[in-house]
């Protein structure tokens, strides 16, 4: 391991921070995560993050400071020295789900014969979380995306039904196994952690979801993804939460300070741009977490497709050659490795 990860002691909650509602403490869970992931990225690139936030009017995002208690920020960078392309968002919504609609029982937004037949109401709910999708520019920086997420429906203080969702998944062009074991074995290790927690299950749980079915291949060397994850201690729960979000940085951004400077070659762009063609395919025809943003308008458009990668590239005949370091990384794509 390059760094060691945050000790349980940070992510102690306060006796006043127990008295608060689940969402509420949810909400500064992923605000921390926000701002931890921004000032790492500034902290390596010359160029600042540009922010932009949005709040809602008769439905719909528009630029502006919320007045009511949604608030959405975006903050994105693009050409910079060390990530061609990052971007980094944060939500906190309340509202109410459109007729015929929920995402109960699913964790997305589906449509409910039952309740368009009975013309039943929406129903309120509320959601927050972070999501990052780091671009290194070197084709030796692996891509980063790491999401996590609070949803509840019903009263705000005493919902019907809540739960929690997310992960961390590593999309590297060029295979270091050393990077893939590094960042596996952080989250194995916040996972052992915690008794609630199973990281087999939830390595096995990204590498199904981040799978690319047309191609026979996975994004990329996966990570952990878990969805509708609650139970009955709720302070265990959010600790572990907490460990999940502050241990992206340590988790990632060493692996960017170690590949960074690294000679490449102009091949070496093309089949990075490559790569992220195959970024694209999945984000397009596989991601639920696409399909849901937009259909349901919890997030804006800029934001969905502010994961896209700034360049990508498709080839018709993109198998690498025998032997070459494209191929190996292909080979591990089509067959998922137990990285610790």
């Amino acid at each position: 391991m390059i760094t060691s990860i945050k000790t349980a002691g940070q992510t102690q909650s306060t006796q006043v921070e127990q008295q608060q509602p689940l969402w509420q403490r949810s909400q500064l869970v992923f605000e921390q995560m926000f701002q931890a992931i921004c000032d790492a990225i500034e902290a390596l690139d010359e160029k600042p993050l540009a922010e932009r936030t949005w709040k809602r009017e008769n439905g719909v995002w528009v630029a502006g400071e919320s007045t009511d208690d949604s608030l959405y920020v975006d903050r994105a960078m693009q050409g910079g020295s060390v990530f061609e392309k990052a971007g980094i968002n944060y939500v906190a919504i309340a509202g109410t789900l459109p007729s015929g609609t929920n995402f109960q029982t699913t964790g997305a937004l589906t449509t409910s014969a039952a309740d368009q037949q009975t013309g039943g109401e929406g129903q309120a709910f509320f959601a927050t979380g972070s999501s990052v999708v780091i671009h290194p520019k070197n084709p030796m920086a692996p891509t980063v995306h790491a999401n996590y997420r609070y949803f509840q429906v019903g009263d705000r203080d005493q919902p019907d039904y809540w739960w929690f969702g997310g992960g961390a998944d590593l999309t590297p062009a060029y295979l270091f196994e050393e990077d893939a074991v590094h960042f596996h074995q952080v989250h194995k290790d916040v996972c052992d952690k915690h008794a609630i927690a199973d990281y087999a299950k939830f390595k096995k749980g990204c590498d199904d979801y981040f799978y690319t079915r047309h191609r026979n291949e996975s994004r990329g060397v996966g990570g952990i993804f878990f969805d509708h994850f609650r139970g009955d201690n709720i302070e265990e729960l959010l600790a572990f939460m907490t460990d999940c979000t502050e241990i992206l940085v340590p988790a990632y951004i060493p692996l960017v300070e170690r590949r960074k400077d690294m000679p490449f070659t102009a091949a070496n762009k093309q089949w990075q741009r490559v790569v992220r063609g195959r970024y694209v395919e999945f984000i397009l025809t596989a991601d639920r977490g696409m399909k849901f943003g937009l259909e349901s308008g919890m997030v804006t458009p800029q934001s969905v497709f502010n994961c896209m990668p700034a360049f990508a590239s498709w080839e018709y005949d993109d198998e690498p050659a025998a032997g070459s370091q494209e191929a190996l990384l292909r080979e591990v794509l089509r067959q998922p490795r137990e990285w610790v």
